[in-house]
């Protein structure tokens, strides 16, 4: 072959093209034409949509080795998490058990201080607020303990009332304490009066009846009783003030061969589970001896009568 005949031009594995300063300043002039034409006829946004489109597929096509990663650790953690998440509910659920507990308490509390404020502003001034604090361990004696006494203004004979009626009676009193004989004991005694009828009678505490039992004794076979009718404080005493409602009547029998009819009476108050009380002054003042019966005035010596508490005052 002749030496003319050569080709002399690189092979195109090594044509370089134009230049690197060329392509720089071609390649910028075309990205200042591009952003001059975005500002000025807004033509790139159009061009941008179309590209995502297009490049859309191969977008999620590259995320969905990230997305299945994802998905089966989560597919994994999900039981854990799940276990967590229902323990920690378990014990927000007592929490909440625990805490709905108390605030009904409160709440029952709360209404009973509320009634016991609005029976208050009804009642002589003369008042002392207590509450029960133990209840009396004999089992033949129905009395409670409250955590007002003597230095407080509590005194013996004093009427012990909550926000429904009549609870008792202060039969003994100490500094800081007093002992309240409640209305259903056996030798608690309450004269009353038929709040429909006006019909005076005395209310005796029964506690072989249940607990919470009292009897209306003394009532002649024909008198006007009806189940139902409220039994308030009759007054006559000199110890409870009148109007106090003390118990209703839940059944009356009424027999030929007995003169007198026999009356069941339920309490309003409530001798078995209530805690806050009211502490009346006595309408009488009454002097403590632990030789008086129950069933006597005490005669002083002046020869005035002094009525006596309606439950004894010693045992």
């Amino acid at each position: 072959m002749a030496y003319g005949t050569l080709e002399r031009s690189p092979p195109p594995f090594f044509r370089q093209g134009p230049s690197a300063l060329t392509r720089l300043v071609l390649f910028s002039a075309l990205a200042i034409l591009l952003m001059a034409l975005d500002v000025r006829f807004k033509v790139t946004p159009m061009l941008r949509q179309g590209l995502s489109v297009a490049i859309y597929p191969l977008q999620r096509m590259a995320q969905a080795p990230v997305d299945w990663s994802r998905q089966l650790s989560g597919y994994l953690e999900a039981p854990a998490k799940a276990q967590a998440e229902i323990s920690r509910l378990q014990r927000a659920n007592v929490a909440l058990s625990l805490q709905s507990q108390l605030e009904a308490q409160l709440r029952l509390e709360n209404n009973r201080l509320r009634g016991l404020l609005q029976l208050q502003q009804s009642l002589p001034p003369k008042s002392v607020a207590a509450q029960i604090s133990a209840q009396a361990s004999d089992p033949f004696s129905r009395t409670v303990v409250i955590d007002r006494g003597r230095l407080q203004g509590v005194e013996l004979g004093s009427p012990v009332i909550d926000e429904t009626g009549l609870l008792g009676q202060v039969t003994r009193d100490y500094p800081w304490s007093a002992e309240v004989t409640l209305i259903t004991d056996r030798d608690a005694v309450v004269p009353v009066q038929n709040q429909r009828t006006g019909e005076r009678g005395v209310v005796y505490g029964e506690p072989g009846l249940g607990q919470g039992g009292m009897e209306l004794r003394w009532m002649p076979a024909a008198a006007d009783v009806r189940v139902g009718d409220v039994l308030v404080t009759s007054g006559v005493d000199g110890i409870y003030p009148a109007g106090l409602r003390v118990a209703r009547v839940t059944a009356v029998t009424r027999q030929r061969d007995t003169a007198f009819a026999r009356v069941m009476c339920a309490p309003l108050a409530d001798v078995e589970g209530g805690r806050h009380v009211l502490v009346l002054q006595p309408l009488t003042p009454l002097v403590a001896g632990p030789s008086v019966k129950a069933t006597e005035p005490q005669v002083q010596k002046s020869g005035k009568a002094v009525p006596k508490p309606a439950a004894a005052a010693s045992r």
